[in-house]
C-alpha cells in the first residue's frame, strides 16, 4: 500500500496548478517526445487512470513536446474539474498544434471540449461541437460512436437555447431529507407551488422525472426522443423537460434539465414502490460540498472547504473514487443511490484466481431505472476498505461477470453500505474530496 507523507500530498497539489502553467506559457524550445514514455501515459489514459496518468506525466515532462504535455493535460484538467483550463488548453492546441493532430486526436479534443461545456452548463457550445464533429469528422467515426453522438447531440441540442443553470445559496443550509424505508436518500424538491421528495443520487448522470410527475409539476416538455442508457445496460426510450425555477430545500435552481421517464420504468408493483423524481449529479455537483449524514440528515455548508488531499476524479459525469483494499489501489465509481458496494467485472479479470478460490457462485437481481434482470456473481467476504485514513470492511461484497459501460474501466461501484459505516460523509466537489467522519 502506498503511503504519502504531509509533504508528498502538498506536492501533488501543486502538480495542477504546474502543468497548467506548463500548458498557458509552453517553451520556444521544441522537444521531441520519447515514444516509451509516450506509450505508457496513453495506456493510463485509455485506462481512465487519472491520478497515475498525473504522476508520470509530472515525472517525465522533459520527455514529452510541448503538444503532447499539452494534449495530456486537457484530460487530467477535465477529470479533476478544471473544465475551462482543459478547455483553454484545447484552443491552444486546435491553434497552434493543429499539425500534431490527425482527424481521431482531433475529435479526441473536441469531445473533451464538448463534455467540458456540458459541465458548465453551456449546451449551445456542446450542441454545436458535437455537431461539427458529426460533419466534418463522421469518417473517423465508427457506427456505435456515430449514434452516440446522434443521440448526445439530440438530447443537449433540445436545450441549446436554454440559459446556463444557476444556483442561489448565501448560506449555510440544512435540508430536511431522510431515508425512506429502501434506503433511499430522500430531499424536498418544490416547482412553483408542488412539493415532492425526490432521490438523491449521485449515481444519476441526469436528473430525472416520471412523465406523470413531469405534467404535475407544469414542466416544460420536449417531445424530442432520447435513448437513455440504465443500470440493466437495456436503453430506455425517454423525453426531456425543463423546470425554470426549482427549489432543493431552500437552495432556488433555475433552468434545471431533466429526463423524463415512462410511469412503468419508475413503478416497481412487486414491492409496491414508484420513484418520482430524481436528483442527479448536474444539480448535486454545483452545490460544492455536501455532508450526508447516517440519519438521513444533509448538510450543505455556503463556502466548500479546502481540502489538502485529492482522492476523486470525474469520468463523464460519474465522480470516481480512489481507496485501498491490502496492496490494491482501487478505483470505484461513486452512487450514493446505490444501496450495495459491488465489484465489477474488471476486478474479476485482475483478480480472477483469487475471485473463484475465495468467492461462491450465486444468481442475483440488478436493477434501477429501467427494471430488472439476473446476473451471475462471486460473492466475497470480508472485503478490506480504506479511503483517505478511515478503515473499514465489508461483510459481503458481490463480484459481477457482466462488463457495464459506466465502469468498465474501474473496480467496482462504491454505495451505500459503506457510507452507512460513519456517522456523515463529506462529499467535496471543488477539491474533488471524499472523507468521512
Amino acid at each position: 500500500m502506498t503511503k504519502f507523507t504531509i509533504k508528498d500530498i502538498m506536492k501533488k497539489n501543486q502538480i495542477l496548478v504546474i502543468l497548467t502553467l506548463i500548458a498557458t506559457f509552453v517553451s520556444c524550445t521544441k522537444k521531441t517526445t520519447n515514444r516509451i514514455v509516450e506509450d505508457k501515459l496513453n495506456f493510463l489514459l485509455e485506462q481512465k487512470n487519472y491520478f497515475q496518468l498525473q504522476d508520470e506525466l509530472f515525472k517525465n515532462l522533459d520527455e514529452l513536446s510541448d503538444d503532447r504535455i499539452l494534449y495530456y493535460n486537457v484530460f487530467i484538467n477535465k477529470a479533476f474539474g478544471q473544465w475551462e483550463k482543459s478547455n483553454q488548453e484545447i484552443e491552444i492546441l486546435l491553434d497552434k498544434h493543429q499539425q500534431a493532430l490527425n482527424d481521431t486526436l482531433t475529435v479526441k479534443l473536441l469531445d473533451v471540449q464538448a463534455s467540458n461545456y456540458l459541465f458548465l452548463y453551456e449546451y449551445k457550445k456542446a450542441t454545436k461541437i458535437y455537431n461539427d464533429i458529426l460533419t466534418t469528422y463522421k469518417k473517423v467515426l465508427d457506427s456505435a460512436d456515430l449514434e452516440n453522438y446522434k443521440n448526445t447531440k439530440n438530447l443537449f441540442g433540445t436545450f441549446s437555447d436554454v440559459n446556463q443553470q444557476k444556483m442561489h445559496k448565501a448560506k449555510d443550509v440544512t435540508l430536511k431529507s431522510y431515508r425512506n424505508k429502501f434506503n433511499h436518500l430522500m430531499i424536498p424538491v418544490k416547482v412553483d407551488t408542488f412539493n415532492e421528495d425526490f432521490i438523491f443520487d449521485t449515481g444519476a448522470n441526469l436528473s430525472t422525472i416520471s412523465e406523470s410527475q413531469a405534467k404535475k409539476m407544469k414542466l416544460k416538455l420536449f417531445e424530442q426522443i432520447v435513448d437513455i442508457g440504465s443500470s440493466t445496460q437495456k436503453d430506455v426510450r425517454s423525453k426531456l423537460a425543463l423546470a425554470d425555477s426549482l427549489y432543493v430545500g431552500d437552495i432556488l435552481f433555475e433552468n434545471v434539465l431533466f429526463i423524463v421517464m415512462p410511469d412503468s420504468q419508475l413503478t416497481f408493483p412487486q414491492i409496491n414502490y414508484a420513484i418520482k423524481g430524481i436528483i442527479g449529479f448536474p444539480v448535486i455537483n454545483q452545490l460544492g460540498e455536501v455532508h450526508l449524514h447516517k440519519d438521513g440528515k444533509i448538510f450543505i455548508p455556503g463556502v466548500a472547504s479546502k481540502k489538502t488531499e485529492q482522492n476523486m476524479f470525474f469520468e463523464g459525469l460519474n465522480p470516481v473514487v480512489r481507496f485501498f483494499s491490502k496492496s490494491d489501489t482501487l478505483l470505484f465509481t461513486f452512487d450514493t443511490g446505490a444501496k450495495n458496494t459491488e465489484l465489477s467485472f474488471k476486478y474479476y479479470k485482475d483478480h480472477k484466481l483469487d475471485v473463484e478460490k475465495k468467492g461462491i457462485m450465486q444468481t442475483n437481481q440488478r436493477g434501477g431505472a429501467g427494471g430488472k434482470v439476473e446476473v451471475k456473481e462471486y460473492m466475497l467476504s470480508n472485503f478490506p476498505i480504506q479511503i483517505g485514513q478511515h478503515k473499514t470492511s465489508l461483510d459481503k461484497i458481490p463480484v459481477t461477470l457482466e462488463e457495464y459501460d459506466f465502469n468498465k474501466y474501474f473496480d467496482g461501484n462504491l454505495g451505500q453500505d459503506v457510507f452507512l459505516k460513519f456517522n456523515t460523509l463529506i462529499i467535496n466537489f471543488k477539491n474533488m474530496n471524499i472523507d468521512f467522519k
